[in-house]
């Protein structure tokens, strides 16, 4: 994933796991820099998570490959699984 840090500049970094909503990521050094002049502190992102309202039925099918379901479980808004 790429990001611009506050000063503008590019930043690249990658995740390995699920990310939740609000999850802060802590990223030693590569912050603003420090008062002393010597280094840098650390980056936190926050992660903001939007989720759809709907999906259109192909979405729906390749979400389901994609997590490996099949088509046969169906559930219609509000049933219970």
């Amino acid at each position: 994933m790429t990001l611009n840090k506050l000063d503008g500049a590019p930043f690249s970094f990658k995740i390995d796991d699920i990310v939740q909503c609000d999850e802060v990521m802590r990223i030693p050094g590569k912050g603003m820099p420090r008062r002393s002049g010597r280094g840098y502190g650390d980056l936190f992102i926050t992660f903001e998570v939007d989720f759809p309202d709907e999906l259109s039925p192909d979405q729906k099918k390749n979400l389901r490959e994609l997590l490996g379901g099949t088509s046969s479980n169906k559930a219609e808004h509000g049933d219970e699984l």
